[in-house]
């Protein structure tokens, strides 16, 4: 049975959130008209990512991933991104280095009490890199908090630089991670609501602390309002 986590994405706008994870999973993150036109994360994306198991003792992955936004106007919706994440990849331009939503995307995963994150350096492939600097000037910001040991892995969606140390370097660290825990009490924070025609009200979100069936009844709350579950999917998948 595969082992279910969820990544964050954090940083600095036009860093290469997007990109990354279209790199990693092909799918785009940016779905709306408004951010194809901008070229810029306006509202939460979601991917996946398959990791298989490298080895007998080792059992596969099934990532959800969130993309969040790095402009400064849209930090309400990062914040709803990181919320109930296992892991944050922290993407940092190699030819920008720390910026100001670096930082402030560093403290806020720092108040939700983040524990663990990976960092993405794009761009490697851009001409007149310091590549060593870079590195440790991200060493230093980090000095000082939970992520001081996080892994930078040095990536290009131009070249694919990268990118398989950094499906790897995912892997290391869910190796020796603990799957949430089933409680008992399954919650869905909800991040998205929208109606498909024929199908009814959709709602999407982070399920946390137990498990749903098709058919069983659930309470929306504020409100009390009761419903029950038609279908339930994980990334277009039946489950």
């Amino acid at each position: 049975m595969s082992r279910h986590f969820i990544i964050g994405t954090a940083g600095h706008i036009d860093h290469g959130k997007s990109s990354l994870v279209k790199a990693l999973t092909g799918t785009d993150p940016d779905r709306l008209p408004e951010e194809k036109a901008r070229g810029i994360t306006i509202d939460l994306g979601f991917a996946s990512l398959d990791l298989p198991a490298r080895s007998p003792t080792e059992t596969d992955c099934r990532v959800g991933i969130i993309d969040v936004p790095g402009h400064e106007d849209f930090v309400k919706n990062m914040v709803a991104g990181v919320g109930s994440i296992d892991l944050a990849l922290f993407v940092i331009a190699a030819d920008d280095g720390w910026m100001p939503q670096t930082e402030e995307h560093l403290q806020i995963l720092g108040y939700l009490g983040v524990q663990r994150a990976l960092v993405a350096l794009t761009k490697i492939d851009l001409p007149g890199i310091d590549e060593t600097r870079v590195e440790n000037s991200i060493r230093e910001r980090l000095a000082e908090t939970t992520f001081s040991e996080a892994p930078i892995i040095k990536t290009s969606v131009v070249t694919f630089q990268g990118l398989p140390e950094l499906k790897n370097a995912l892997a290391d660290q869910f190796s020796s991670m603990v799957p949430p825990v089933n409680l008992g009490k399954p919650r869905l924070p909800i991040d998205r609501i929208f109606t498909l025609h024929g199908i009814g009200t959709v709602v999407t979100g982070t399920l946390s602390g137990g498990t749903f069936q098709r058919g069983q009844a659930v309470v929306i709350q504020p409100g009390g309002r009761p419903a029950r579950i038609r279908n339930l999917q994980s990334h277009n998948r039946d489950v």
